[in-house]
């Protein structure tokens, strides 16, 4: 299996206004060889929250993220065989940062940050 992950600017782009209305910043990470085993990836970065996403070529992906008023990291681990597929990571994100609903089967802990002290 392999993932197009030159797609991934492209289908990043057809949620501007979903990551405007977040008041998400992105930087994306174009395809980079890494070793015989492709990557790419996207991060986005608000007051609230620091998010990354990294796919592989093999279709095999993690969301990363961090709730900044309370260090909340959720992670989740991911096997996209194609876009729709991207497409449902990127709705379980925007669900997560919008209305704090947790994707399935992701790990939730807090992350020994200052939110606390």
């Amino acid at each position: 299996m392999t993932f197009p992950l030159e797609e991934l600017p492209s289908v990043i782009q057809d949620r501007a206004s979903a990551w405007a209305a977040l008041g998400l910043r992105q930087r994306q990470r174009p395809v980079h060889p890494n070793h015989g085993r492709a990557v790419a990836g996207v991060e986005f970065e608000s007051a609230a929250w620091l998010v990354e996403i990294t796919i592989w070529i093999s279709g095999e992906a993690d969301l990363c993220t961090v709730r900044l008023t309370d260090d909340r990291v959720v992670n989740k681990t991911y096997e996209l065989a194609d876009l729709e597929d991207l497409n449902g990571l990127l709705d379980e994100l925007v669900r997560l940062l919008a209305h704090d609903e947790l994707p399935a089967a992701a790990f939730v802990y807090q992350w020994p940050g200052t939110a606390h002290r």
